[in-house]
């Protein structure tokens, strides 16, 4: 259908398809839409000029421009979708609500086989895999669920809504860099009803000691400042052991080809990519991590040793790339081997061989080895010390803000990583950072004599911060064996527990302590011996419960509670910590309802959930009263 060019601006809107996407699109969206509807009209009227000779310049194609709007809702905003792209949370909470209660009803009274068929069509219709579980009761379990449903859609939901936003070029430095502002302010206001709740809830251990679960995290590496000493204590450790065997020290910057850009920079200009593939932040880091995969193998083959560490961030458009310290003792060969496998894929693209895999050999001379890296951690964290934050193009991002809230670059930042799952910093070589925490939860009474097994005293040893020293990565590592710890002489000790959950009785593997092979010494008789057996050494762990404003007790999640109980206030702790940390609001489902005041409610609510990792952290750092010094050491 022809109109004229001056009667399009008018028309455009008022087309069915244009109606409809109203309904379905977010504001900023309908606004690019529209754009791309008329740019389609002017278009098919300039091809119908050149291919005819009639000169339609003055023409529109209004059938164009409806074809392009009704394609801009089947790529962003299709029939299928369980919730609108702009749904707020409460929306998704209630069609949450909704599924389960469907499939509650449709699976009653059938028979495991067939609930299994109706949980599958349930989750195909909604675009949701199957739960991962071997057991179909497991799988059956958790399609009822309505919290199950709630984690599943928003992460759909965040993620499509992100990727949306990518692929209309609205994720960059001159509009919104790292993340966008939807997906920024729904995680500031995630943060702050998790923040509400630990405050609601007040945790008491067998010692009678109470803290509520915000003192509690502050206390484990879920600080951010901790979370940052420890990341630069094992750095310098790093490089101690570097010197030490007389390694070189190299920094290394990887990227991924130019399909998985949406933004292209030229000069001062940002444009859209015509090379990108449509592709998610997520696909990029999973691109990165086969690079890294094959880089390992043949490092392997050809027995370079190696260790260090790497950083995952944004580019502005949310593309990830890496930055990495490494320590080699042949890094000549390790830079070859990753430029080889880093122009794998689309060498010869304009700028590959210039951008796609970059080094900067360390010069002692200029600082230490931490000093290149820490810039990265810091602005990848906090932004403590960093000054101007810089992409990696050396632009400046800056704060913005929303309501009375920041937005500071790092927020940006912490949300693309959190939204897209991306584990931004990786230790690869060395000693492993479990058996550091587990060791710094052991009790000194509990230490075995130095002659039964020298590498956990020595390790133990290490791993305390004390008063007049700080805690010391390298000396751990070489008690640990190797030249990095990669001997791993000491473990963490795990038994399985069979515990009762939301979806049943589950087996959870349970760390209890750390052993190593050791010297025992045996009496027998008249006749004394010693042999080598496994030395085993508890950790320290305390049984905490819930409790209430008034001092009510609820059932603890782990050893024996002889207090006098009320049936009508308690509630076994059930699921693990991950599903909490993740999801914190859903203990408030119906309505927006602040927590403030309703200490009562929230800590009812909570002890359906488990929280012995977080209660483990605290444990770590109540008994080694765990501070950052000023140079950032824990």
């Amino acid at each position: 259908m022809w109109i004229y060019a001056r009667d399009a601006e008018s028309s455009v809107p008022k087309l069915p398809e244009a109606n409809k996407a109203k309904k379905r699109l977010p504001v900023k969206w309908m606004r690019r839409a529209l754009e791309q509807a008329r740019d389609a009209g002017r278009d098919s009227a300039r091809t119908y000029r050149q291919r005819t000779g009639f000169n339609a310049a003055h023409m529109f194609d209004l059938a164009a421009a409806a074809n392009t709007l009704r394609d801009f809702l089947d790529v962003h905003a299709p029939d299928g979708m369980p919730v609108s792209p702009d749904a707020t949370d409460h929306e998704i909470c209630m069609k949450a609500r909704r599924i389960a209660s469907d499939v509650t009803m449709r699976a009653y009274g059938l028979e495991l086989a067939d609930a299994l068929v109706v949980a599958r069509a349930t989750c195909g219709a909604y675009g949701i895999d199957m739960p991962n579980f071997e057991h179909p009761a497991d799988q059956v379990a958790r399609v009822k669920c309505e919290l199950w449903w709630r984690r599943q859609l928003r992460k759909m939901h965040i993620r499509g809504l992100e990727h949306s936003n990518i692929r209309l070029h609205f994720v960059h430095l001159k509009a919104e860099p790292y993340a966008s502002d939807e997906a920024v302010r729904r995680r500031i206001a995630q943060n702050r009803r998790n923040a509400r709740t630990l405050e609601a809830v007040t945790m008491e251990n067998e010692d009678g000691q109470r803290f509520t679960l915000a003192e509690l995290a502050s206390k484990g590496i879920s600080n951010k400042a901790l979370k940052r000493g420890e990341l630069f204590t094992r750095l310098r450790g790093l490089e101690e052991l570097a010197d030490g065997a007389s390694y070189r020290g190299v920094m290394f910057t990887l990227t991924c080809p130019s399909r998985f850009h949406a933004v292209r920079q030229t000069g001062s200009w940002f444009k859209p990519n015509p090379n990108y593939a449509g592709v998610t932040p997520r696909d990029g880091q999973a691109y990165l991590r086969k690079v890294w995969q094959r880089i390992r193998a043949e490092l392997s083959r050809e027995g370079v040793t190696y260790f260090g560490m790497r950083v995952a961030e944004p580019h502005h458009d949310g593309s990830p790339h890496w930055h990495g310290l490494v320590f080699s003792n042949d890094i000549k060969r390790f830079c070859e081997i990753m430029r080889k496998h880093g122009l794998r894929d689309s060498g010869n693209e304009p700028g590959a061989r210039e951008h796609r895999v970059r080094f900067e050999l360390i010069d002692k001379a200029k600082g230490s080895a931490v000093g290149y890296i820490a810039k990265y951690i810091s602005k990848n964290i906090d932004g403590h010390a960093v000054g101007e934050h810089k992409t990696n193009e050396g632009y400046v991002v800056q704060s913005d803000f929303w309501d009375d809230d920041e937005i500071t670059p790092s927020a940006r930042v912490e949300t693309w990583a959190a939204l897209w799952g991306i584990r931004q910093f990786q230790q690869f070589g060395g000693a492993p950072v479990g058996v550091w925490r587990e060791l710094r939860r052991v009790k000194e009474d509990d230490l075995p004599a130095i002659e039964e097994s020298a590498c956990i005293v020595a390790a133990w040893t290490a791993a305390q911060k004390r008063d007049d020293k700080p805690a010391d990565w390298a000396a751990y590592s070489r008690a640990m064996g190797g030249i990095a710890g990669e001997a791993r002489m000491v473990y963490i000790r795990h038994t399985i527990e069979h515990r009762e959950g939301r979806y049943g009785i589950a087996p959870v593997r349970v760390p209890h302590g750390v052993e190593a092979i050791g010297i025992a010494s045996i009496v027998d008789g008249l006749c004394s011996y010693t042999r080598e057996t496994e030395i085993f050494v508890p950790s320290t762990r305390h049984v905490w419960r819930v409790v209430r404003r008034g001092g009510e007790a609820a059932r603890p999640w782990t050893g024996v509670n002889n207090c006098t109980q009320q049936p009508e206030h308690v509630e076994a702790l059930e699921t693990p910590v991950d599903a909490w940390l993740e999801y914190a609001e859903s203990f408030r489902i119906d309505s927006p309802v602040d927590l403030r005041g309703t200490r009562h409610n929230a800590a009812h609510a909570l002890a359906a959930h488990d929280v012995s990792d977080w209660l483990a952290d605290y444990e770590q750092a109540a008994t080694l009263n765990t501070q950052p010094n000023q140079s950032g050491a824990v």
